[in-house]
């Protein structure tokens, strides 16, 4: 999926009808009508005012709606921290860890304790598990069958529940006084196993890892046109994990695939020092980024590994720049040119600029000589280190080589030089396009670089190469040594600057 196609369907999920969850009274989103925004009533009370029920609950719902609605546009929802989802003892069994999550409404969604969920299993109102308890507690729980390898969604919803009843004056001349209501609401929470991904989620399912780095970069950059206030989301459900169940009952847990983060700031702060504040995190956004693998960034979270080795460089506009080391180097791979043999393709997004490149590309970039003896990933790293990383650079190079050299000179300058521009003089001068072998300036070039070429001054070139032509052929012999000199000099002069 496109970026384009997801805003599409972005903006058709704004007249999508939506139903707030049991108990909730309101989703944040005004009136519940797609991205409409209203205003707000509280109460207004005066001397000698009626007041009712109503009267009274209107400023809680006002201030509720309203902290619903900030939570929604300023923050937006899924995780904030902990409700990490771990394997149970038993078959069936996971447990999901204390946590915090603003639900998709803009409710406070807080998991107080460690809840044992078994995934076989559904209370009569098809929950897993909640944060009030059976509503009926005579009603046992009713086995649910799982089908081995059906991938199911384990997921979490804001909810209420009635607490403290109380005894109230009955209604009317009776005598009966045992009339209860329940005196408090309390903030709650259903789990559930669901077997399809809640419409809020499917807009990401096509997006490849680059586009989906693409698409967050792109929410925080500066726009001309005016910025469309989020639709109304069609669905309470804020996804913990992927589950997973096989023939046996043992569990496989996925936090990766589906886990939504809400940004949080609840862990960070500024520190006040001599000369002024001190903003470490800033500086770093400011002057550093890091490029993502987004092959290993697609990888199941069980399949993930840390960095094997990173080093530090320098792109083309002087920011540094970490690259991580998550390809591997095999044994029967002894030089740094087999690795990107097999390697060089792996997708790589500048985390902070949005843009991808190749692995191939920064190596290339960075000068490395494809001969290097490797035998871990730090030896592959190793060339890399405090080099200046220029990919948009080495693409408008090789653009011009590609007019200037034939493609055999441009498979031999990545074969033996790694793509590196910087070596594109020291490549035979009869890769130059337009050299014919058996003419005067090609017999004469032979043996000779592109660099030898162009040290020597044009007109000692032409003279030199046109030497003993017949008279007929010698103004197009002419023409032609000009022409592979202006290749050869445009050629040394793009890899001497590279170089510098």
């Amino acid at each position: 999926m496109s970026i384009s196609e997801y805003t599409t369907m972005t903006n058709l999920l704004a007249g999508t009808d939506v139903t707030a969850a049991n108990g909730t009274g309101g989703c944040g989103c005004g009136t519940c009508a797609g991205s409409e925004l209203v205003g707000l009533e509280r109460t207004r009370f005066f001397a000698r005012q009626l007041i009712g029920p109503d009267d009274l609950t209107q400023d809680q719902t006002y201030f509720r709606d309203k902290a619903r609605r900030h939570n929604r546009l300023l923050h937006g929802w899924g995780i904030a921290c902990g409700a990490r989802v771990k394997a149970g003892k038993n078959a069936c069994e996971v447990v999901v860890e204390p946590g915090y999550v603003l639900g998709p409404y803009g409710d406070e969604i807080v998991i107080d304790k460690e809840i044992t969920v078994d995934l076989c299993k559904e209370d009569p109102t098809g929950a897993a598990a909640d944060g009030c308890g059976s509503a009926d507690p005579w009603c046992a729980d009713v086995r649910v069958r799982r089908d081995a390898g059906q991938v199911m969604y384990l997921a979490v919803r804001y909810s209420e529940c009635d607490t403290r009843p109380v005894r109230v004056a009955a209604c009317g001349c009776v005598c009966d006084d045992t009339e209860c209501e329940y005196s408090r609401t309390r903030d709650s929470f259903e789990l559930k196993v669901l077997t399809e991904l809640p419409s809020t989620y499917l807009l990401f399912e096509d997006l490849t890892p680059a586009a989906e780095i693409l698409l967050l970069l792109r929410s925080f950059a500066c726009i001309r046109e005016p910025r469309a206030c989020p639709p109304c989301p069609a669905s309470p459900w804020v996804i913990l994990a992927d589950v997973e169940l096989d023939a046996a009952g043992a569990v496989t847990i996925d936090c990766a695939s589906h886990r939504r983060y809400v940004a949080s700031f609840g862990d960070y702060f500024f520190r006040c020092e001599a000369g002024g504040l001190s903003f470490p995190l800033l500086g770093q956004f400011a002057k550093e980024s890091t490029l993502v693998d987004t092959t290993a960034y697609s990888l199941r979270v069980e399949e993930k590994a840390p960095p094997a080795a990173t080093v530090a460089a320098k792109t083309g506009d002087g920011r540094w720049l970490t690259i991580p080391g998550t390809f591997e180097v095999k044994p029967e791979e002894k030089t740094l040119g087999e690795v990107l043999a097999r390697e060089g393709d792996r997708t790589l997004v500048d985390a902070s600029s949005g843009q991808t490149m190749t692995l191939r590309e920064v190596y290339a970039a960075a000068g490395a000589d494809p001969a290097t003896k490797v035998t871990s990933v730090a030896d592959a790293l190793a060339p890399l280190e405090g080099a200046k990383i220029d990919v948009a650079g080495l693409r408008v190079v090789r653009g011009t080589y590609d007019e200037l050299i034939d493609k055999h000179g441009l498979e031999r300058l990545d074969q033996a030089h790694g793509g590196s521009p910087a070596a594109a003089g020291e490549l035979p001068a009869h890769t130059l396009r337009g050299v014919e072998t058996d003419s005067a300036v090609g017999k004469h070039i032979a043996g000779k670089t592109v660099a030898e070429v162009a040290a020597v001054p044009q007109e000692t070139f032409v003279a030199a190469a046109t030497k003993g032509v017949k008279v007929a052929q010698r103004e197009a012999e002419t023409e032609r040594a000009r022409q592979v000199w202006t290749a050869a000099s445009r050629v040394a002069k793009l890899s001497s600057a590279w170089t510098s």
